[in-house]
């Protein structure tokens, strides 16, 4: 028993070494100005040897780190050759999403550990890489690449969810410049349930040059501004009083992209209560209830046949028309409906006209011209 003891505390001690070299090869690799290819080697085989052997909190944390960072030390080790297309090949959603967490988690492990080893770096790093990004995106807007700025918006807003809410709805926005619906369809939810939408804050002041209120982004960038004499008069207000114009492109965009009719008409609701008079709205909903009535009488051309084609079959002809009529008595309500909201449209009106008709109901047939 007190052999094998022995043994694991030698193993224990040994894996204990391992790791603690494992880290000090990465730490030493990370911090240099020049990296090789042996480097690049070495800094690969002790990453992948540290995820099996740390057991500490710290030593599973930094483990975390130099994997996460290893695609960045790849591009370093490129120096002066690294090209804007090597630059931009760290720029994807996923690593951004996993380098803005690992950056977060260090800088709180440190500060709870009270040793400071990265944290510094990590918050300038931090501040560079949103800057870049936010540089490079808003380059591609006035480049008009609205498609490839709003990718690059979204990557900002995944890199920092808790402050780059802004950047959410700017990708939105900007991916209907695009001409991309489906994807600012998918943008536009995510905003509308994003913490930014629900319990943020816009924070504006006039810009003294120009006399344009701008949104300053923070309230400390708008404090800074205030003080050096170049913005007066701020004001604040909650990212939610968005929701009218939101739920507006969301009305349009779910008609536009023929979405699910349900999730249509629970929008329309919402919408039409912050927009009453919006015609676009209007036009909409009017489509909406066209479509959930049409929907009963769509393949009406094919029963017709089919009772054409029965005359001589009394018991079948009756049943034919008994469940003509039916679909029509059903799409009755949704077609007034349409109606109600917009009388000149003209699918709502032929199609209820002979609604109307086919239900024996002729004098509403002939009031509807």
């Amino acid at each position: 028993m007190k052999k094998l003891v022995l043994s694991a505390t030698l193993l224990l001690s040994v894996a204990t070494f391992a790791q603690k070299d494992e880290l000090k090869t990465l730490k030493k690799i990370y911090s240099k100005n020049a990296i090789t290819e042996k480097d690049l080697e070495n800094y690969k085989l002790a990453s992948d040897a540290l995820q099996t052997l740390a057991s500490e909190e710290s030593d599973k944390v930094y483990a975390k780190f130099y994997k996460v960072m290893y695609p960045t030390v790849v591009l370093a080790s490129k120096g002066s050759k690294a090209t804007m297309q090597d630059q931009m090949s760290l720029f994807t959603q996923d690593f951004i999403k996993s380098y803005g967490e690992i950056i977060n988690e260090v800088i709180a492990f440190e500060k709870k550990s009270g040793k400071k080893i990265y944290t510094d770096e990590l918050v300038e790093e931090k501040t560079e890489i949103k800057n870049t990004i936010s540089t490079l995106a808003t380059n591609l807007n006035n480049s008009k690449k609205y498609k490839e700025a709003s990718d690059l918006f979204y990557v900002l807003y995944v890199f920092d969810p808790e402050t780059e809410g802004r950047s959410l709805f700017s990708s939105a926005q900007l991916a209907i410049n695009a001409q991309d619906y489906l994807l600012a369809e998918k943008l536009y939810e995510e905003f509308y349930k994003s913490d930014y939408f629900n319990k943020g804050m816009n924070y504006y002041a006039i810009n003294k040059a120009s006399g344009v209120e701008e949104n300053m982004g923070s309230k400390e960038m708008r404090s800074r501004f205030i003080q050096m004499g170049l913005y007066e008069k701020p004001r604040d207000e909650k990212v939610s009083k968005l929701k009218p114009e939101v739920l507006r492109t969301l009305a349009v965009l779910y008609s536009q992209n023929n979405s699910d009719l349900n999730k249509l008409k629970n929008i329309i609701s919402e919408a039409r209560q912050l927009n009453p008079d919006d015609k676009d709205l209007l036009t909409i909903e009017t489509n909406y209830h066209f479509l959930q009535g049409y929907e009963f009488v769509k393949e009406d051309y094919k029963l017709v046949d089919e009772i054409n084609n029965s005359l001589s079959n009394k018991k079948k002809y009756d049943e034919l028309t008994a469940k003509r009529k039916d679909s029509f008595v059903k799409a009755l309500p949704h077609l007034e409906k349409a109606y109600s909201i917009n009388p000149n449209d003209t699918n709502t009106k032929t199609v209820l006209k002979m609604t109307y008709e086919v239900l024996g109901q002729s004098e509403k047939a002939k009031a509807i011209n």
